[in-house]
C-alpha cells in the first residue's frame, strides 16, 4: 500500500498550478481590454470609412479565431497524445473531437471574416 504524499509536498505541487491559473486569468483580462479598445477604434473608423473598418474587423476575427482555435486544437493533440501513451480510448476520442470542433470553429470564423470582407458599403 502506498502512502499519500505529505501535505507540504501536495502544497508544493499545487502552488505552480495555481500560479499558472492566475497568470492565465490575468492574461485573459488584459487581452480582453486590448480587444475592447481595438473594437472601439474600429467603431470610430466605421463612421468615416466603412470598408476599411470591415477590413480591420475581418483581420481581427482571423487573428483571434486562428489563435483561439489553434490553441484548442493543440490542447486536443496533447490530450490525444497523453491518452495514446496510457491507451485510454476516452482520451483519444476526446482529443479527436476537440481537434475536429476547433477546426470547424476556426473555419467558421475564417468564413465569417471572408463574408465581412465581401460585403459592400451602402
Amino acid at each position: 500500500m502506498t502512502a499519500s504524499p505529505a501535505p507540504t509536498l501536495r502544497f508544493r505541487l499545487l502552488v505552480p498550478r495555481l500560479a499558472l491559473l492566475a497568470f492565465a486569468v490575468a492574461l485573459g483580462l488584459i487581452l480582453q481590454r486590448v480587444v475592447a479598445g481595438r473594437l472601439e477604434e474600429i467603431q470610430a473608423l466605421a463612421s468615416e470609412d466603412v470598408l476599411r473598418a470591415r477590413a480591420e474587423l475581418a483581420a481581427l476575427l482571423r487573428i483571434g479565431g486562428a489563435s483561439l482555435f489553434g490553441f484548442v486544437a493543440a490542447t486536443g493533440l496533447a490530450i490525444g497524445a497523453s491518452a495514446r501513451r496510457t491507451r485510454a480510448r476516452a482520451g483519444l476520442v476526446l482529443g479527436a473531437i476537440l481537434i475536429a470542433c476547433s477546426a470547424a470553429g476556426g473555419g467558421l470564423v475564417w468564413y465569417m471574416a471572408s463574408v465581412l470582407l465581401a460585403c459592400r458599403a451602402r
